[in-house]
């Protein structure tokens, strides 16, 4: 994608390498790109804490304040989609961030607009008011970013009733939807999905690295990358990090598939 150093800088959350991991494991980089890492960290002006660890770039903070708000209203619309929730708890959360309905919210509902455009609307006014907050609380707290001394997430610092909306839905979905029976059966079939993924491209790749050969189904799964296939003088991380990037870029429907037919099962045309 040839993306700039300042968009890469922006994307990174935590820029840091695996000797830095938060409590939760995370880290923003493998020893395979941190040359990149520096690269970006150095063009960016990002501030070095340690070695392998940086400040987050200003910007990175509006992404994690965009993604949290984002997951957390579209996973309530998913939730109402699915059945798993009701009507008035969504609207309860949209309109206690949004501070209300949104104008034209009396006129849909004498008009008998549906259900999903009603909730449309109720999101669009929270969207609305999320963005106003995080972008004035951004601007108030721009020493402390630049500085890189800021502790708090971004939404915690907006006004009360959004970090309240946020919460509020991240622990509905905990409750009701991440633990409803069908939510429930699509995480094991995906679990089982990499699982076998897995198990096949990793296979493959250690036995070529500790023999130098490849048996005949070895041979089949290593066909599947095609130009990008690993060879025998590769490192054995270099060509993990070769498969792992290959299962990440598989969409969904592609996932499955190949996994049912490494299991056997074949499809039906």
């Amino acid at each position: 994608m040839r993306l700039t150093a300042a968009t890469l800088g922006t994307l990174l959350k935590y820029p840091w390498t695996v000797e830095h991991a938060t409590a939760g494991g995370k880290f923003g980089c493998y020893q395979s790109e941190r040359k990149l890492l520096e690269g970006v960290a150095e063009r960016c002006g990002l501030i070095q804490r340690a070695d392998g660890r940086w400040c987050r770039h200003p910007l990175a903070w509006l992404v994690e304040a965009a993604d949290d708000i984002c997951y957390a209203l579209l996973d309530l619309e998913d939730g109402l989609e699915m059945g798993i929730l009701q009507f008035a708890e969504v609207f309860d959360i949209l309109t206690g961030i949004s501070g209300g309905e949104p104008r034209e919210y009396a006129e849909m509902e004498a008009r008998g607009t549906s259900q999903r455009r009603k909730v449309a609307a109720l999101r669009g006014a929270a969207m609305e008011r999320a963005v106003k907050d995080v972008a004035e609380v951004f601007v108030l707290h721009e020493h402390a970013l630049l500085a890189g001394t800021l502790a708090e997430d971004l939404l915690d610092l907006c006004h009360p009733d959004l970090g309240w909306g946020v919460r509020e839905a991240k622990n509905l979905a905990r409750q009701k939807i991440f633990r409803n029976e069908r939510k429930a059966k699509l995480e094991i079939g995906a679990y089982t999905t990499l699982g076998i993924l897995l198990e096949a491209f990793i296979g493959a790749a250690h036995e070529l690295h500790t023999t130098g050969r490849s048996s005949f189904k070895h041979e089949r799964v290593l066909a599947l990358i095609g130009e990008n296939t690993p060879t025998r003088d590769w490192d054995l991380y270099r060509s993990y990090r070769r498969m792992l990037d290959f299962i990440g870029g598989m969409t969904d429907h592609f996932a499955v598939d190949l996994a049912q037919e490494m299991g056997g099962r074949l499809r039906s045309e």
